[in-house]
C-alpha cells in the first residue's frame, strides 16, 4: 500500500537539541556541569515533565530535590531551557517540499511546555504541517501507544500508509505495533533514502 502520511518527532528531526553547550554556558566547573547534567537533563523527572502536568514551580523543585544545595543554579538553567533547542536549515523547506508533493505531514513530539513557550521561530515548520501533537498538551509521551492512537484518530490517519520518523527505536517499536512503518532516524540523507525506498519521492 502506498505511503501517502509522513509523522515525524521533532527533537533531534526537525529540530537540533542538546544541553552541552548550553550547560557550558551557565557554568565552567565541571563538577557544577555535571550536578546540573544528572539533575535535570538525565533525571527521571525531565520525562514526566514532557506530560505537561506540574507548572514551573513544581518542576524546578523536582530537579532541585535532586541536587540539594543547588537550587538556584538549577534556577538559572530552567530559565533559559529554551537555548537547548535549535532550527535546522533543512527543516521547513523539507516539510514544504513533502507538502508540495502532496504527501499529508504531522509531527508527533514529546514537548515540554516551558521549552515550547520559548522556541521563538525554531519550530515555524508546524504551521506548514496538517496537524501536530505535542506531549504536554495531551498528557501523554511517546512511547505510551494512546499518543499514537490519537494522533491516528484525531487526523483519520490510515496507519498502514503512514510512516514515522523518529531517533528512539522504542518510539518507533511502538508505532510499528499498530501498523505503522518507521524510521529510526540518524540523518536527513539517511531518512531520505530510506523514505525512497518506502516509494516516497
Amino acid at each position: 500500500m502506498c505511503i501517502d502520511t509522513i509523522i515525524f518527532d521533532i527533537g533531534r528531526v526537525l529540530a537540533g537539541y542538546g544541553w552541552e553547550d548550553y550547560l557550558k554556558s551557565i557554568t565552567s566547573e565541571p563538577e557544577v556541569y555535571s550536578i546540573l547534567e544528572e539533575a535535570i537533563f538525565k533525571n527521571p523527572a525531565w520525562v514526566e515533565h514532557d506530560k505537561g502536568l506540574l507548572d514551573e514551580e513544581e518542576e524546578i523543585r523536582d530537579f532541585a530535590a535532586a541536587a540539594p544545595g543547588y537550587e538556584k543554579e538549577i534556577r538559572a538553567a530552567y530559565e533559559n531551557l529554551g537555548k537547548c533547542v535549535w532550527g535546522l536549515a533543512y527543516a521547513e523547506p523539507w516539510v514544504r517540499e513533502l507538502k508540495e508533493k502532496g504527501y499529508r505531514v504531522y509531527a508527533l513530539s514529546n514537548w515540554p511546555k516551558h521549552i515550547y513557550e520559548q522556541r521563538g521561530d525554531t519550530l515555524d515548520f508546524l504551521e506548514l504541517m496538517d496537524g501536530y501533537i505535542l506531549s504536554y498538551r495531551e498528557h501523554l509521551i511517546k512511547p505510551d501507544p494512546r499518543i499514537f492512537r490519537l494522533l491516528l484518530e484525531r487526523y483519520g490517519i490510515d496507519p498502514k500508509r503512514a510512516v514515522f520518523l523518529d531517533d528512539t527505536r522504542a518510539n518507533i517499536e511502538a508505532a510499528a505495533r499498530l501498523g505503522i512503518r518507521g524510521i529510526l532516524f540518524t540523518s536527513q540523507e539517511q531518512a531520505r533514502r530510506e523514505l525512497k525506498d518506502l516509494g516516497v519521492e
